[in-house]
């Protein structure tokens, strides 16, 4: 078999790091990675069902390997979230898949897919409990951002969310070979590195032994990064410690991603979140009184069951409170295995849609307010790329995106004068190169 190799992933940072291992130990096997599903031997989606669209557009590119196997020999395998949920039922739903594996199952892909190669019409399911964390290379993606996981799973059982029964409860991952990763990573030249987790802030706290979210943060930032970002962080975890850390080290980025899901203490005791309306508001206030430029951003859902008018103008006013850099907002959708699949779904498709419209709409004049406010200053860009039009663009320290008049190289920190602003980006022109210089 010619072994080329086709990934697709849906979802978080996390998959597409867990996306960069699956290329990693393949590639580590003799295969060799193609962006083309026609010429591939191997396809592998990497999936995610926290919301329905994202199981629906997995079950519409089965049908395009499907064509693929009248023409010639090719092998699916299907992994992440859905796999781990679904299993079997992938299997006797789609004659197209040719394995499963859950999202613990990286490193003994190699053997399974040779062990489906050698079964043709023998279809096999590999979805393991989930463990540690293993330790695979890392096939990255991004010549600026390096992403490293300190912690997989969670045990937080938030009502609406699959992610413990998709991914297992929280395991952090032992601190010596997290800072091994950020040094390699650091001296291959990257200047970004992105801790990832379902929820970081709880780093720890299931091996006391490791010490804390903060104290590894820290640790991370002595290492010399120029850039330490990190995600998605949960209110009812975030400590004071965490955002001194931030304030006292200039290469931890101005940026913390606080997912509120909603404005509405009830509905918010309704989700399991475990923290209130003035709890998080509380959390906003001490970030900004020790960082004023930091940019908070957020996540909600509009529509949970049995949510009223009342609750989501509640929403409205938090955001026009909190005054947030940006927001993703997606409608409810029932999960499998959840609390709230078990409750009416009962707030109306088009209740939904007008109220995620509300949330953009009011998310957009703040977003435009905020960017008009850095007019005329002079900020730091991390250049990530070129637009369709070919000009380069990159994000602040606060992960503003920023799009620049001018040459840049990727991985280059700039200065740019910043000259006008849109909803989604600041707009400036070069005005100076910085002697720091990532990975090419």
């Amino acid at each position: 078999m010619n072994k080329r190799l086709y990934v697709e992933t849906w979802g978080c940072q996390m998959n597409i790091h867990q996306s960069e291992g699956i290329v990693g130990v393949l590639k580590r096997d003799g295969f060799a990675l193609t962006e083309s599903l026609a010429e591939a031997d191997v396809v592998i989606f990497n999936t995610c069902m926290v919301r329905q669209k994202a199981e629906e557009k997995v079950y519409g590119r089965i049908g395009a390997v499907v064509e693929e196997k009248r023409k010639r020999n090719v092998l699916l395998g299907v992994g992440g979230c859905m796999a781990q949920v679904r299993g079997e039922d992938l299997l006797k739903r789609f004659s197209a898949i040719d394995f499963t594996f859950g999202s613990s199952d990286i490193a003994s892909l190699p053997e399974l897919v040779h062990t489906a190669a050698g079964k043709q019409s023998e279809r096999i399911t590999h979805i393991a409990s989930p463990r540690g964390i293993d330790e695979v290379p890392s096939h990255r993606q991004s010549p600026v951002t390096a992403m490293v996981t300190i912690t997989q799973g969670c045990s937080n059982f938030c009502s609406y969310c699959v992610v413990p029964y998709a991914r297992g409860p929280l395991r952090s991952r032992e601190p010596e070979a997290i800072l091994r990763e950020v040094k390699q990573a650091t001296r291959d030249g990257y200047p970004e590195i992105l801790l990832l987790g379902q929820n970081v802030d709880s780093y720890g706290t299931d091996r006391p032994e490791y010490g804390s979210f903060a104290d590894l943060l820290g640790r991370i930032a002595d290492v010399g990064t120029p850039r330490i970002r990190f995600t998605s962080s949960h209110p009812k975890d975030m400590t004071p410690r965490v955002i001194e850390q931030i304030g006292a080290h200039d290469n931890i980025c101005n940026h913390i991603h606080l997912a509120c899901q909603s404005g509405s203490d009830r509905i918010l005791a309704e989700m399991n979140r475990g923290y209130t309306r003035r709890d998080f508001l509380s959390i906003l206030r001490q970030a900004r009184s020790v960082i004023p430029e930091i940019n908070i951003t957020t996540d909600l859902i509009v529509g949970y069951p049995g949510e009223t008018e009342d609750d989501f103008a509640n929403t409205l006013e938090l955001i026009d409170e909190a005054r947030f850099g940006s927001i993703f907002v997606a409608m409810y959708s029932p999960r499998p295995r959840t609390r709230s699949a078990l409750l009416p779904d009962n707030v109306t498709p088009e209740a939904k849609s007008a109220r995620l419209h509300a949330v953009l709409d009011l998310q957009r004049e703040i977003a435009l307010s905020q960017n008009r406010e850095r007019i005329g200053s002079r900020l730091e860009v991390l250049i990530e790329g070129k637009t369709r039009a070919g000009r380069a663009y990159g994000r602040t320290d606060a992960h503003r995106t920023v799009v620049i008049a001018g040459e840049g190289t990727v991985g280059e920190f700039v200065q740019v004068f910043i000259e006008d602003a849109t909803t989604a980006a600041l707009i400036g022109k070069r005005v100076d190169s910085m002697v720091s210089q990532g990975a090419q």
